[in-house]
């Protein structure tokens, strides 16, 4: 966790997994993040590495297979419909705008620096 006191959200060995057609797929593996104050935490990686539900993971939308998430230093895993009220009063999710998002023929690295106008 970071060292600046408590972190606005956490998550500890997150695990997501869905069970399709008789078989198990493993969206999320061990997942562990925390965000302080004044942080901010982008999520980067191809189309279907689990991006999208972790961030359902921490906004508690989906519920995870394991792991545990917390908010505020509260641990909010174990919570249901109206106890997650609070919560989701104070948090949400950005949508990432197709238009702006990073080509997968490129490389990232080259797409990153492209971004800040530096040669690589």
């Amino acid at each position: 966790m970071s060292g600046r006191g408590i972190p606005i959200v956490a998550a500890e060995e997150l695990t997501k997994s869905f069970h399709l057609h008789g078989r198990t797929v493993h969206a999320v593996r061990g997942v562990s993040l925390a965000v302080a104050t004044g942080e901010a935490l982008g999520i980067v990686g191809e189309s279907g590495c689990g991006k999208t539900t972790t961030a359902r993971l921490l906004l508690r939308l989906e519920e995870p297979s394991s792991g545990t998430v917390w908010f505020l230093g509260e641990n909010i895993t174990a919570r249901r419909g109206h106890a997650l009220l609070p919560f989701r009063a104070r948090s949400q999710l950005v949508f990432q705008n197709p238009f702006d998002a990073l080509n997968p023929r490129d490389p990232l690295a080259t797409q990153l620096f492209a971004a800040l106008d530096k040669p690589r």
